[in-house]
């Protein structure tokens, strides 16, 4: 059988990661404890922490320094710590507000100001520096009814939709997705991105000879000859700026400039840690 003829002068330097990892190297769920509670003695240490050394050992095999890690459940912030401090850039997601307040949060205040003295800290080389921000996500702009899925009421109704129908001189209409209507041609306003998923899904509302102006504070441009593709003769824009301009400035927006760096915190729904280079 054919096969590729490896040289010594090509192999990378190092040891090929072994399959097991015993607890002396990477730690154990009781050294994961102990990291919880040095940091904070007087808190419950959180149901299923991770030691440092373990998450060290995953992210110098799969990542390099500046690459960005994504931890979908955030939890007490370990990942987060140590991709912080091991020189990468990264993405934590939490949806319990209360597990951010009590572990995350507070963790990686101490971790950027350099008061968190435990775990990988010395190995890494890390002594203080960088910085995140807090953002609150909001809620999503689908929903789904009877195993279908259609954009959310939110999304497709409201002063924005009723000013843009105004100002491209459609009837107003609420008939979620769509806005307005003009002759056989309706209106679809939608707060975000129009992408591609958006396009399909307005498109399939259509009666068989309608078009439709969709609108959106976003586009994405893959989505212009889709929709052209599917229902010739409907068009994708952006919402006029000076009507956009006058939305945003009516929305009440929270922010709370907290915390190591300056995190920020902004409206509801799910709760992202997100590290900022700096």
């Amino acid at each position: 059988m054919p096969a590729i003829k490896g040289f010594l002068s090509e192999v990378p330097a190092g040891l090929v990661p072994l399959t097991i990892w015993p607890y002396d190297e990477v730690g154990t769920t009781g050294t994961a404890k102990a990291e919880i509670v040095q940091l904070f003695p007087d808190i419950t240490p959180f149901a299923t922490p991770k030691p440092e050394r373990l998450i060290a050992r995953i992210l110098q095999i799969a990542s390099n320094e500046g690459d960005i890690v994504l931890d979908c459940f955030l939890g007490s912030g370990t990942t987060a710590a140590v991709a912080h401090k091991m020189g990468r850039r990264w993405v934590g997601i939490e949806r319990e507000q209360s597990t951010v307040e009590t572990y995350a949060l507070p963790r990686l205040a101490k971790v950027a100001r350099g008061e968190d003295l435990g775990g990988v800290t010395d190995s890494a080389g890390w002594e203080r520096g960088g910085g995140f921000r807090v953002l609150n996500v909001a809620a999503s702009m689908f929903e789904a009814d009877a195993g279908l899925v259609f954009l959310g009421e939110s999304m497709t109704n409201g002063r924005l939709a009723e000013g843009t129908a105004a100002q491209l001189g459609f009837e107003y209409e609420a008939d979620p997705p769509f806005a307005g209507r003009k002759g056989r041609t309706r209106l679809a306003v939608v707060d975000g991105v129009v992408n591609e998923a958006v396009v399909r899904l307005i498109v399939s509302a259509l009666g068989e000879r309608e078009r439709v102006v969709v609108c959106g504070t976003g586009i994405d441009t893959d989505a212009r000859p889709v929709l052209r593709e599917l229902r010739p003769g409907s068009t994708l824009r952006k919402i006029p700026a000076a009507l956009l301009d006058e939305y945003r400035s009516s929305r009440q927006l929270r922010l709370d400039l907290t915390g190591a760096g300056g995190p920020v915190e902004a409206t509801d729904g799910q709760t992202a840690v997100v590290e900022v280079t700096g």
